[in-house]
């Protein structure tokens, strides 16, 4: 732990050891590592204190559910799902509920590439005697490009080194975005995760992904980059901290096994949800899935077998096949989230 006093509004804090820290008493977000370096030293003023130590584009994602509602979110999911319990209000118990407000960078890049690379060329020959312009052989030799891309991105950077499962492919929404905001986290109880990445370092791992994307759109192009000079211009980097309603709750029937629930909380959506499948479900559903797939094997064998049936004996086959899988997926199902597009 680390005793620091926040520049903004000079509350004691003692926090863990991270580079950004959102005070909880005002909501600042201070660079940690530059004001431990600083405020031994008594020798800047309280601007040259702000200018360096506070990071100023510091947002906020509002949370529109209260934790009433991202249950009633999470229990109609379970219930649509296949072979769960109707009655699972009744027979469920919420034993934690959490709202946490995530980290985020997001950076706006403008970025100017000039390169030259090699591609294949396809060299045509042996005329076709039959037809007119066409080709019967083909043969390729390099031949070397060049080319200019400009490109706009918006990037987004999940600020921790470890990123929770769940969360790890989410896309957030972070257009409705509004300055931070500390009474908004103290109203609802959330809590704050402090970024693991400085400033620097994600200013740094934003640049190669920038750059990473203007080689991707190269290699649309040419297979080889022979050299490229790239100017990247840096218009904006945000931090952005995301409300996710996390609850663990138990189902009878099932003791010692809890289970988990992610929602979005600006948006409802359902990021991932432990769906409760009963045994029951589970062994009839995997039991016909197996059936399904043996018939459909014998069918698709017979209708090769005898020419007269062939294509209703794959036809069919091939659909029963299909329908055994949907039933053995269902039977395993651990898991339910709302697709993104």
């Amino acid at each position: 732990m680390v005793q620091i006093i926040c520049p903004n509004c000079a509350a004691n804090l003692e926090i863990p050891e991270a580079p950004i820290h959102t005070c909880e008493f005002c909501g600042t977000a201070i660079q940690v590592s530059l004001w431990v370096g600083q405020s031994s030293t008594g020798e800047i003023t309280v601007e040259e204190i702000k200018n360096s130590v506070i990071f100023q584009d510091h947002y906020i994602v509002r949370c529109n559910y209260a934790s009433s509602e991202a249950i009633s979110i999470m229990e109609d999911w379970i219930k649509k799902v296949p072979g769960t319990d109707p009655q699972f209000e009744e027979n469920s118990t919420i034993t934690k509920r959490e709202l946490k407000f995530y980290p985020m960078w997001v950076g706006e890049f403008t970025v100017s590439s000039d390169y030259r690379g090699l591609d294949d060329w396809p060299n045509f020959h042996q005329p076709a005697y039959d037809r007119a312009g066409w080709y019967e052989g083909v043969s390729y030799q390099q031949r070397e490009e060049s080319g200019h891309i400009l490109r706009e991105y918006q990037i987004p950077l999940f600020a921790l080194q470890t990123i929770p499962k769940y969360l790890q492919d989410y896309i957030v929404p972070t257009t409705s975005k509004e300055y931070f905001d500390i009474t908004h986290v103290k109203a609802l109880g959330g809590k704050m995760i402090d970024s693991t990445y400085s400033v620097d370092d994600a200013k740094r791992t934003l640049r190669l992904a920038v750059l990473n994307r203007q080689m991707a759109e190269m290699r649309k192009e040419v297979h080889t980059i022979t050299e490229r000079n790239d100017k990247i211009e840096e218009r904006d980097i945000f931090y952005i901290q995301f409300p996710v309603w996390q609850i663990e709750f138990q189902v009878d029937g099932s003791p010692g096994r809890k289970y988990e629930a992610y929602i979005d909380g600006s948006t409802g959506r359902v990021i991932h949800i432990d769906v409760p499948i009963s045994k029951k479900f589970k062994i009839l559903s995997l039991t016909a899935g197996l059936g399904q797939i043996a018939i459909g094997i014998g069918l698709v064998i017979l209708g090769i077998l005898i020419p007269s049936i062939i294509f209703l004996g794959v036809s069919a086959g091939v659909g029963l096949i299909t329908y055994g899988g949907l039933l053995l997926s269902a039977g395993a199902k651990k898991g339910a989230q709302e697709k993104q597009v």
